[in-house]
C-alpha cells in the first residue's frame, strides 16, 4: 500500500463503557428527536379524544378509549425500542470488546477499521521462517473520503465519525496524545469546516 501523504496511523481499542458513552450520544443526536416528535403526536391525539370522552357523543365513547388506548400503547413502543435496540448492542459490543482498531489520516481521506488477527496456519509459520518474512496484516476497513457527507463530532472523551444516521465510528481520546489529538482536529477544521463540530 502506498503510505505517501500518511499525516497519522493510530492503533487503538474501543472500551465498553466508552462505546456505550458514544451510542448514547449518537441515539441522543439522531434517535430521540424522532422519538419524541412521535410521542408528542401521539400525546396531542390522546388530549383530543380525550376531550371528545368528556364533551362528545356518549355512544362513541368506547371508540375514543380504543384510539387512547391504542395511542398509549405507540408512545410504550417509541419509548421502549430504542432502550432495547441499545441494550442488545451493547451486550454483542461486550464479546468484541478487546478487538483493535486502526485509523489513517491522509490529505484527501482516511481510512478506520479493525485489525484482524493472524490466521493460525502452520505452513504459512513455516513458510515465513524459510524466507525470513513478516507476516502481512490483515486489516478489514473502510476508506472515507472528505466531503459533505462526512462529520465528525468532538465529545470530551472521543470523536465520533458518521457519514449516514445509521451508522459512526469512535476514536476515543485516550489512545492519542495531544500532538495527536490537535492533527486531527486542525485536520478536521480544514478538511470538513461546517460539518465538524466540537462539544
Amino acid at each position: 500500500m502506498d503510505d505517501s501523504g500518511l499525516l497519522l496511523e493510530k492503533c487503538y481499542q474501543i472500551p465498553f463503557v466508552l462505546f456505550k458513552k458514544s451510542f448514547t450520544a449518537f441515539q441522543k443526536k439522531f434517535v430521540y428527536p424522532k422519538t419524541y416528535l412521535i410521542m408528542a403526536l401521539l400525546a396531542v391525539v390522546i388530549g383530543i379524544y380525550a376531550y371528545f370522552i368528556i364533551n362528545g357523543d356518549a355512544s362513541q365513547k368506547p371508540v375514543y378509549c380504543t384510539v387512547i388506548l391504542v395511542c398509549c400503547v405507540l408512545i410504550g413502543f417509541q419509548w421502549y425500542n430504542p432502550k432495547k435496540i441499545r441494550r442488545n448492542l451493547l451486550l454483542a459490543v461486550r464479546e468484541i470488546e478487546q478487538d483493535q482498531y486502526r485509523i489513517r489520516i491522509y490529505p484527501e481521506y482516511l481510512e478506520i477499521g479493525t485489525i484482524l488477527p493472524p490466521e493460525d496456519s502452520a505452513s504459512d509459520s513455516e513458510t515465513d521462517d524459510l524466507f525470513d518474512d513478516t507476516p502481512e496484516e490483515n486489516f478489514s476497513g473502510t476508506r472515507i473520503y472528505y466531503n459533505k457527507n462526512l462529520h465528525v463530532i468532538e465529545y470530551q472523551d472521543f470523536f465520533m465519525l458518521y457519514q449516514t444516521k445509521t451508522m459512526f465510528y469512535v476514536l476515543p481520546k485516550s489512545d492519542f496524545s495531544e500532538e495527536e489529538l490537535e492533527i486531527l482536529r486542525v485536520h478536521f477544521s480544514q478538511k470538513l469546516d461546517q460539518t465538524f463540530q466540537q462539544n
